[in-house]
């Protein structure tokens, strides 16, 4: 320590006899201490530390043990590099062979652009009200000595922290920062940090890390320009398997940083959540938690992959040298009580559509998976934070190698459907010579029928949307049906007593967020439902189509080479790339369901399945927060108060308009799924149209050069299609 640098820099005070008189001893006790800093007392020190308000730290320079890093291993970069090795080989190898442009757009642009997106570095998203530690955990887990001492933590904004090996070359600068949105695009799109164009739209300022600070935090002296978020590149070990990202904490400031704090961690790959442990998982917390747990990529795949259930979630019990100075029993009851009170809030039939999706089971309203993901955390003591760092160092260097499972996965199913395709033209090709009039005779009876194909073909269309229609308006009023029954005063009542609910402040709180959970997973298991139905729908509109344009090639005992299967859910592949993860998010139609896995850009294809996450993500947040809000500002006692307590919650959800954003988001799915229906008839008319007018060209011609040169085309590409998955080592494995 060194009392006198202490009372010169950090002071301000000149001499010794000032600095006396302030703390209430003799000038030579001050320069005795100056002299030999061992002669202080711990009574003086905390005299000091009162007189001055300065901290221990601040007046003996301490500096508290710290965490290095995360040491976790480099997973990602082999991944990578092989993956980038494949598009390169689609690249640069298509362009060798000289083949026609068109064969590249119908054979391997949709294969490159699949691999693209699925070549996604996960993503970590820190969350959790203020001051509960995000800086300090965010600190400790990229090392300290790494993160540039002038950055601070920023409380409005998304930051992305990012390995400064993947900064795109157009950004010189270690920060961008990027305005906010609007409508359905109100944050910045970190998938596209690739795109220069439109990270230039975006972009409100670049510089050094004091970027943050002036447009991060409500001091700063750019914080009016609003901006929504920004990415921030560092070296750090744990930055080369993940992202991190940084959000303002959530439900103390505005509505905007609980907009960008949700929406923001919809797209998350791994949730870490804090809440101080001296006041663990309130009601808010749960309130908020529980929509990210909705949406969280569902990972684990029993005796597919090792990680465990939930693996992508950690909740810390932050702080926890404040408990009775780390107590390990009172933090492992601390934990235990939130995770049984955040179980309370989940729906069994969330833990059922888990089941099934991952092939475990979670009894107990899932209590032993979620407890595993409970961790007390602090700094300042290494066995405590060491079971936090253990498991997710596991899981950091585990979601890499799902990821090229994943890649492979997609490569050989779209390999192997494409090549299918492909030995019919080529069969086509060989024998349309020999074959001629037998051709030109099906063209002819095609051509013949188009009229009446194209009659049926329109009444076909509009069942299909007659029937989305009437799945909308039967899953509005059935949700209010239910909707009905089960927020009524006599109905709460009854549920009140049989899960023996008291009249306790938390209790309340959390039977009505149960009630809130129960409501949005009946709408999704509704919504899903209902999708199911239109399966039926969609498979005879698909079949409907290929069985009015089959019969001229069955008379001549032709191959037909067409399907309309191919080209519908192709399109809804389009279509969807722009809603993420739609595909596993639902019971996904069958006609485009049967391509699933070319779909999607989350990690290993395991993505969130909550619909209201991906439709209206704030939906949930925003009427938690004025439900809790009713119910907290009233106490209820004495014989009936069940039935006062009932009434202020019917009231409470009738002042929240839930029917009324329930149904917007109802609206709002039907309409996707009608937009995405027209989208694909259209391409499905446009392919066929192309067919006829490819057949028609060919027969005219019908010259054997020229086909014997499209058939070797054609097999060159079969060729460079069954290469493909070859490019993908097989030594790299979950």
């Amino acid at each position: 320590m060194d009392l006198k640098a202490f009372r010169e820099n950090k002071l301000k005070i000149k001499t010794q006899s000032e600095f006396a008189t302030l703390i209430g001893v003799d000038q030579s006790s001050v320069s005795r201490w100056e002299k030999d800093p061992t002669s202080i007392t711990y009574a003086f020190i905390q005299k000091i530390m009162d007189k001055t308000g300065c901290s221990f730290e601040e007046l003996t320079d301490y500096k508290r043990p710290f965490p290095d890093g995360l040491d976790v291993c480099d997973t990602w970069t082999p991944v990578q590099t092989q993956v980038n090795g494949l598009v390169e080989y689609l690249t640069e190898a298509y362009q060798e062979l000289g083949l026609p442009e068109q064969l590249r757009k119908d054979y391997v642009d949709g294969l490159l652009s699949g691999i693209k997106a699925k070549l996604r570095k996960p993503k970590v998203a820190i969350i959790g009200r203020s001051d509960t530690g995000k800086s300090t955990l965010i600190n400790a887990l990229l090392g300290t000595e790494r993160l540039p001492t002038s950055w601070t933590p920023t409380t409005s904004i998304a930051v992305y922290v990012m390995d400064r090996a993947g900064k795109p070359p157009f950004i010189e600068e270690d920060v961008w920062v990027f305005r906010g949105g609007t409508g359905s695009e109100p944050v910045w799109d970190v998938s596209r940090l690739q795109d220069e164009a439109y990270c230039r739209e975006w972009k409100l300022a670049a510089g050094g890390v004091e970027m943050l600070n002036s447009f991060g935090t409500r001091q700063g002296e750019n914080y009016e320009k609003k901006a929504s978020a920004a990415v921030l590149f560092l070296d750090a070990p744990i930055l080369k398997d993940c992202s991190i990202i940084d959000l303002p904490g959530f439900g103390t400031e505005t509505e905007n940083d609980d907009v960008i704090t949700f929406t923001t961690a919809q797209a998350a790959d791994v949730i870490i959540y804090l809440s101080q442990a001296t006041g663990f998982m309130r009601i808010e917390d749960i309130s908020f938690l529980k929509g990210n747990i909705f949406a969280l990529p569902v990972m684990e795949k029993l005796g597919k992959n090792s990680l465990s259930p939930l693996a992508n979630l950690f909740v810390l019990a932050s702080q926890a040298h404040n408990v009775n100075s780390g107590a390990r029993d009172q933090l492992e009851t601390i934990l235990n009580v939130g995770c049984r009170n955040l179980t309370k809030t989940l729906p069994d039939t969330y833990w059922n559509v888990r089941a099934a999706k991952s092939g475990y089971e979670y009894p107990d309203r899932g209590f032993d998976a979620l407890r595993a993901r409970f961790f007390a955390y602090t700094t300042d003591i290494e066995e405590i934070y060491t079971p936090f760092n253990t498991t997710l160092k596991a899981t950091l260097e585990t979601l890499p190698l799902l990821i090229l499972e994943d890649v492979r996965s997609f490569v050989s199913d779209y390999v192997q459907n494409r090549s299918a395709k492909l030995k019919a033209e080529i069969e086509k090709m060989d024998g349309v010579c020999a074959a001629r009039d037998k051709y030109y005779e099906i063209l002819v009876e095609i051509q013949k029928n188009e009229p009446t194909r194209k009659e049926g073909d329109y009444k076909r269309k509009q069942n299909v949307r007659h029937v989305i229609k009437d799945y909308s308006l039967k899953s509005v009023d059935e949700f209010r049906e239910f909707y009905e029954s089960l927020i009524s005063v006599d109905r709460l009542v009854e549920e009140m007593r049989a899960q023996r609910v008291q009249g306790r402040k938390n209790e309340l709180e959390l039977f009505v967020s149960a009630l809130q959970s129960e409501i949005q997973w009946h709408c999704e298991q509704l919504l899903q439902h209902y999708t199911g139905e239109i399966e039926a729908v969609a498979q005879d509109y698909s079949a409907a189509f290929n069985e009015s344009v089959k019969a001229p090639f069955e008379k001549c005992k032709m191959d037909m080479g067409f399907d309309a299967t191919w080209c519908i859910y192709s399109a809804f592949l389009n279509f969807f790339s722009r809603w993420d993860d739609f595909i596993d998010g639902i019971d996904a139609p069958i006609f485009f369901k049967k391509s699933a896995s070319f779909i999607g850009a989350s990690v290993a294809s395991g993505v969130g399945f909550s619909l209201m996450g991906l439709l209206f993500p704030p939906l949930g947040v925003s009427i938690g927060a004025a439900l809790l809000a009713a119910i907290t500002a009233t106490r209820f006692a004495g014989v009936s108060w069940e039935t006062s307590a009932a009434k202020k919650i019917v009231k409470a959800f009738e002042k929240a308009d839930v029917v009324s954003k329930y149904n917007s988001v109802i609206s709002e799915y039907w309409s996707k799924i009608a937009t995405a229906f027209d989208v694909s008839a259209k391409k499905v008319d446009a392919d066929w149209e192309q067919y006829l007018q490819n057949l028609s060209t060919l027969i005219q011609s019908c010259d054997q050069s020229s086909i014997r040169e499209q058939s070797e085309e054609l097999r060159s590409l079969l060729v460079f299609l069954g290469q493909c998955p070859q490019k993908l080592s097989p030594q790299l494995s979950i």
